[in-house]
């Protein structure tokens, strides 16, 4: 029994101290998972060659973080000499990367985006409900649903006009949106799961999803907390697969008004006693994308609708007017710019807003429509303000009939706005400084594009247009219907004097800091002069 005790007595006085320290092992263990966290985020880094992703892979499998510091350095320093991030977000830049779980890529992991955005088609179906019944497994509806949201809000949130989807090669698609009127890459995705985005975006537009050679035409709506959005969709066969068009129809932006498109005082002052006149016609001309529509819009907004009868025809329609009367071209169910005028000069319009002249039936009601006490909007691809009197001559319209009908042409162009949040002194050439000089322009009032995170890198944020006003004046008329210079004659003359003028209001807006002189080099330099 004595040796019984002696034992206990022993056994509690043995020393337990671990073989192995606990603080060791938390250590060993959180290393281990953040090397695994360092081989998912090196295999999905752009920044890697996928001839070195196993060996990187590697690396972070032993080194773990010290990978990941070193592909955030490479990251950071890429992103600052390309102007994408500036120093003062870098540490909100910093935040978002240590604490994101998915990092952004070239082919970033499908994300659910929550609530932010709700995808229907034209008849109010949820994306869901359509897509659904287009494809197979709920797991993989679910991913390209997610996908295919995502990638439609991130055009919205960075101001995408266009939204474009095609094949790259045959493995890759690229998604790129059209951003103050240039295309940005995106995104690259694999083509498998990019034709699955396809085929759901063709879905809830109400496509054939089986047909991938023959153009389609369709639409969709997204429903966010800003308002509805409405997209048409345009597909077609190319090269390497299917390629898609997204046009984005955002009337949650508001209607500009005439200065803020980039009318001067006494511009505005003009036009707004000429929209304000019962009869005539306003001619707005450019090529497709130089803002003729958003103009018209303007136009629209400074009249009195209580007062006034308005009735427009759109292709499509961009914004809804309130208190106007708005048709949508629909050529499949013979719905015209034609037809649709000849029918709204029954219904006693006080103005009427032709969203293009595209053929001689509609120029000429157009122009006696206005000869017959209503005010026609409308507008017209011309090069310049006389190429659109020719343009609509070779539309049969007789001179003396557009000389007594046009009250004024309005021809422009749109520049890229410089960023209030980057733009700095601009740092001359000597070239731009002689030409400087030679116009008596001051130095001192230029700036330049730098880029930061608000404008995407670009140095620029939102368009403005530069204008070529022309009244219809006697001396103008007197040419019209005299003939005393040809067609021809007045194209050339025409255009020679639009670019100088064209030339001057920008140089006046680079003067006014809102744009640079590159631009409207950019903008004007195919004009010739």
């Amino acid at each position: 029994m004595a040796d019984l005790n002696g034992l206990v007595a022993d056994w509690g006085q043995m020393d337990w101290a671990l073989p192995f320290s606990p603080y060791k092992v938390i250590f060993l263990i959180s290393w281990f998972f953040l090397c695994l966290y360092s081989v998912r985020r090196s295999d999905e880094s752009p920044l890697i060659l996928n001839q070195y992703r196993a060996l990187a892979n590697t690396a972070a499998l032993f080194f773990g973080p010290a990978v990941l510091f070193v592909l955030f350095v490479v990251d950071v320093v890429q992103k600052i000499q390309a102007g994408k991030l500036a120093w003062a977000d870098l540490p909100k830049y910093t935040l978002a990367a240590v604490f994101r779980t998915n990092p952004i890529s070239k082919a970033r992991p499908i994300t659910s985006i929550g609530p932010s955005i709700e995808l229907m088609d034209a008849a109010g179906r949820h994306f869901a409900d359509v897509y659904a019944q287009q494809s197979s497994g709920r797991r993989t509806n679910r991913e390209i649903l997610d996908l295919t949201e995502r990638l439609i809000l991130e055009g919205l949130q960075g101001r995408a006009t266009d939204i474009l989807i095609d094949p790259k090669s045959d493995a890759i698609y690229t998604v790129r949106y059209r951003i103050d009127g240039m295309l940005r890459v995106h995104e690259e995705i694999d083509s498998k799961v990019c034709n699955a985005v396809i085929n759901s975006i063709k879905a809830i537009s109400g496509m054939d999803i089986a047909e991938k050679r023959r153009p389609q035409d369709g639409a969709f709506m997204a429903r966010t907390p800003d308002g509805e959005i409405y997209f048409r969709v345009a597909s077609s066969g190319v090269l390497g697969g299917e390629k898609l068009a997204i046009r984005v129809l955002d009337q949650t932006r508001g209607l500009m008004s005439l200065e803020e498109i980039g009318m001067d005082d006494r511009t505005q002052k003009a036009i707004r006693n000429i929209i304000r006149q019962p009869s005539g016609m306003v001619l707005v001309c450019g090529p497709t994308g130089s803002g003729k529509t958003t103009t018209l819009y303007a136009m629209l907004s400074n009249m009195n609708v209580q007062e006034r009868n308005i009735v427009t025809i759109e292709d499509p329609i961009e914004h809804v007017l309130p208190h106007a009367s708005q048709i949508e071209v629909n050529v499949k169910a013979g719905v015209t710019f034609a037809s649709s005028l000849r029918s709204i000069l029954r219904q006693d319009p006080d103005v009427i807003c032709v969203g293009e002249i595209r053929d001689a039936e509609t120029a000429a009601m157009a122009v006696q429509a206005a000869q017959t006490g209503h005010l026609v909007l409308a507008t017209l691809h011309a090069s310049s303000n006389m190429a659109a009197l020719v343009r609509m001559m070779d539309l049969g319209v007789r001179p003396l009939l557009l000389a007594s009908a046009l009250s004024v042409i309005i021809s422009q162009r749109l520049v890229r706005r410089l960023c209030d949040a980057c733009k700095g002194p601009a740092e001359l050439t000597q070239s731009q400084i002689n030409y400087c000089i030679q116009n008596n322009l001051d130095q001192t009032k230029i700036f330049q594009a730098r880029g930061c995170g608000r404008c995407g890198g670009t140095g620029y944020y939102g368009r403005i247009a530069i204008m070529d006003v022309t009244y219809m004046d006697d001396k103008l008329r007197h040419t019209l219907v005299s003939n005393t210079l040809t067609p021809a004659d007045m194209k050339q003359k025409g255009d020679r004097d639009f670019f100088a003028t064209l030339r001057r209001d920008g140089l006046a807006k680079v003067l006014a800091g809102i744009t640079t002189l590159e631009e409207i080099k950019r903008v004007t330099s195919h004009l010739g002069g």
